[in-house]
């Protein structure tokens, strides 16, 4: 190839890219931008005292422990069960913490051991021998409408 056969080649190129670049500017968002309504319905509630909170988190968060975007809602319990829902959520990952605050203090209640008088669960329901991860209980959310089903573990 020559010099002037490669000139043209980059310059097609650069025409090329220039126009994508415009294009991609002048695009509607992706579906990265989207917003969501996350709806966790929440099961296996002993009884039907007190409420239940749910915690949502996001990759940078302290997950389980503290959510900086305040995310916490706290819903009714009817008939054992309850459902927590999040709108306007933006699509990403996404983690949930939920508890069954029995005594309605807004408090997860443990006893002297550090151990659960509460029932707790986290999203995609990982086992509960140990405190899970971020990944452990990470949930996508790239569609409008998202639903979970979080079971509920008592240790009392």
């Amino acid at each position: 190839m020559n010099d002037s056969k490669i000139a043209r080649t980059l310059s097609r190129l650069g025409a090329l890219l220039t126009a994508m670049s415009v294009f991609a500017a002048a695009a509607p968002p992706m579906a990265a931008a989207g917003l969501a309504t996350i709806e966790a319905r929440v099961a296996k509630l002993r009884d039907s005292h007190g409420q239940v909170i749910c915690t949502l988190f996001t990759p940078s968060d302290s997950f389980p422990d503290r959510s900086h975007k305040g995310m916490t809602i706290a819903v009714p319990i009817a008939n054992r069960q309850a459902m927590c829902r999040f709108k306007n959520v933006a699509y990403g990952a996404y983690a949930m913490v939920v508890f069954h605050d029995e005594n309605h203090d807004g408090e997860f209640n443990q006893n002297w051991l550090g151990m659960p008088k509460e029932g707790f669960g986290f999203s995609d329901n990982p086992g509960t021998l140990r405190k899970p991860s971020f990944s452990d209980a990470e949930f996508i959310v790239g569609q409008p409408r998202v639903q979970l089903t979080i079971k509920l573990n008592y240790w009392f």
